[in-house]
């Protein structure tokens, strides 16, 4: 046995000179969570120039008042974390697709006469930074650009349509990490809604800006 053994370890080196590669190493496993889904719902207030629309066509009304636009607010997004760090933050692209949905009531010495729909469907291309303070707690601020598509409803005239404009946000807010694949989050978003555009009813929308909560899956 002896003899066997010592043949077997004096022939390593041969075998080597012999041509044989040596075992290649292992490859690292590929990094976790680069890729995640997520969603959010929010409410949004925002002004516009609906009660000067009501002292003209089509409303000529003699003491109008305009309860202001109030949205839910949807959305899903898919994205990948890019494994990349400026000024200490971890950054992340991702694209997303919105829902929001509101209406405002208009009135004449204090009566509802109609109230004025609108739903707004947004796709972005987004780009978010992020930095952990403590314990899985971090902030983050983002920011994305894209193209909106409006439908509309005007209960008092009957008229009713869809248009389509650009469409821009940010969102700034802490989110918290509950596992290696779950993290949870909410915060602030601005909404750029002045190229939006509502049929000939005239209705034009100010930004808007909210509060949002969220769930994101990293897979």
């Amino acid at each position: 046995m002896k003899l066997a053994t010592l043949i077997t370890i004096s022939s390593m080196p041969f075998a080597a000179f012999a041509g044989e590669p040596p075992a290649a190493p292992m490859e690292p496993a590929p990094t976790p969570a680069d890729w995640f889904v997520g969603a959010t719902y929010g409410m949004l207030e925002a002004d516009s120039n609906a009660d000067h629309v009501a002292n003209g066509e089509p409303y000529n009304l003699v003491d109008p008042t305009i309860e202001e636009f109030e949205f839910d607010m949807y959305t899903l997004h898919f994205g990948r974390d890019l494994n990349q760090k400026v000024l200490g933050c971890d950054l992340a692209a991702y694209a997303e697709l919105g829902y929001i949905s509101g209406d405002a009531t208009l009135k004449d010495y204090g009566r509802a006469l109609t109230n004025l729909e609108i739903d707004i469907i947004p796709i972005t291309l987004n780009l978010k930074a992020e930095r952990e303070f403590y314990a899985g707690i971090k902030g983050y601020l983002s920011a994305g650009i894209g193209y909106a598509f409006t439908d509309y409803t005007d209960n008092y005239s009957g008229d009713d349509g869809s248009d389509s404009g650009f469409y821009a946000q940010a969102q700034i807010g802490l989110a918290y990490d509950i596992n290696e694949n779950w993290e949870i989050y909410g915060g602030a978003r601005w909404l750029y809604l002045e190229d939006l555009d509502f049929g000939d009813n005239g209705v034009q929308l100010d930004n808007a800006i909210g509060y949002e909560i969220g769930a994101r899956y990293h897979f």
